[in-house]
């Protein structure tokens, strides 16, 4: 239903036009074709056109933010996928992975997108398959899996270079590039992908992704304790955009590094209030951090973040805060729970390589 389906028919166009808006964030010519097609598909009483234009509007759904409608609407088409159709399951388990990834269900976004790169041969249009890669990269950026994510933002760039129309997804491709970089220490050469996706970002006038790579320029600061920095660029983010608990924390992050408690625990009761599950783990573990709790009541706090963690296989994080928790039980000489932790940092270090090492 692209390139690989050679039709004539005027509805068949208009929906591929519209999945092509849908892929380059367009959403003002996104709206606009949506409008056109909604009139037409009823009267065309086809099952073939009205399935791909399910599948679209779950993803044009989910380029509206609108998570709860295109999950019904994924739900609805769950039996499109069957033997001899195999490009409307890639599109389905394709769709469904960008919508977990969004929703924070990593480890079902995780098996969407192999389910859906299984049937990656059945799709032989170069800009489907370059937006696959970069909605994987997204993915395992996200579950701190960066040389995978690494790999996929390349194959990306590599695909839709060729391609005009595509200037936005490029720049967030090297803005990508430049947080796997960050994870991976490259610090340098994560400022200079950050910069240039900012110029990219610049040239086509996209305020939002301009945006977001002035956050990524604070994370990079503070990922190398250059806090005063790091805050400047975030506090611009913070005043222009609507109240983000990942902002949020780093601000409060980044003024407990500088001993600013007022201004550390404002951020974190503000971030607390407007965050995800998996935040307020974050959050309430920073704070006992940085508290002088008691060493029970910080080992709980730290514990019930970590089983979280395990829980979602975010193993960067358990290494993280598990390590935080050895060095604290060493320094207060409780060799014991020290070994305990460091074994258990050790172990959550193994897991994750050993997911990276089967990409």
């Amino acid at each position: 239903m692209n390139v690989q389906t050679v039709r004539e028919d005027p509805i068949v166009q208009s929906l591929e036009l519209w999945h092509q808006s849908i892929r380059t964030n367009n959403i003002e010519e996104a709206d606009r074709l949506h409008n056109e097609i909604k009139r037409t598909i009823i009267q065309k009483k086809d099952s073939d056109t009205e399935s791909y234009y399910q599948l679209y509007k779950s993803r044009y759904l989910i380029l509206k933010g609108d998570m709860s409608a295109a999950h019904v609407e994924l739900q609805q088409i769950k039996n499109v996928y069957r033997i001899g159709d195999e490009l409307r399951g890639f599109y389905f388990h394709f769709f469904s992975g960008i919508l977990s990834t969004n929703l924070g269900e990593y480890e079902q976004a995780e098996a969407s997108f192999i389910q859906a790169y299984r049937l990656l041969n059945y799709v032989s249009e170069g800009t489907v398959r370059a937006d696959f890669f970069y909605k994987a990269s997204i993915l395992y950026y996200h579950i701190r899996q960066p040389l995978t994510a690494l790999n996929y933002a390349n194959d990306a760039l590599k695909g839709l270079n060729e391609y005009p129309g595509y200037e936005v997804i490029t720049a967030d491709c090297e803005n990508l590039l430049g947080l796997c970089c960050t994870s991976l220490r490259q610090y340098a050469k994560g400022e200079e992908h950050f910069l240039t996706a900012f110029d990219m970002a610049k040239k086509v006038d996209h305020q939002k992704l301009s945006l977001l790579i002035k956050y990524n320029l604070g994370y990079l600061y503070a990922e190398q304790n250059i806090s005063d920095l790091a805050i400047r660029y975030l506090l611009e983010v913070y005043e222009q955009e609507e109240p983000y608990y990942k902002t949020i924390y780093l601000l409060a992050r980044e003024h407990y590094k500088l001993n600013n408690l007022e201004q550390a625990e404002f951020f974190v009761k503000k971030g607390i209030g407007c965050t995800n599950e998996e935040y307020k783990h974050h959050f309430r573990i920073m704070k006992a951090l940085n508290s002088g709790v008691e060493d029970n009541e910080l080992e709980v706090i730290v514990t019930d973040g970590i089983h979280f963690f395990e829980k979602h296989e975010l193993f960067g994080f358990v290494e993280d805060y598990s390590g935080e928790l050895a060095q604290y039980f060493h320094q207060k000489a409780n060799h014991q729970k020290a070994n305990h932790y460091f074994h258990k940092a050790i172990l959550a270090k193994q897991n994750l390589q050993k997911k990276e090492a089967l990409k």
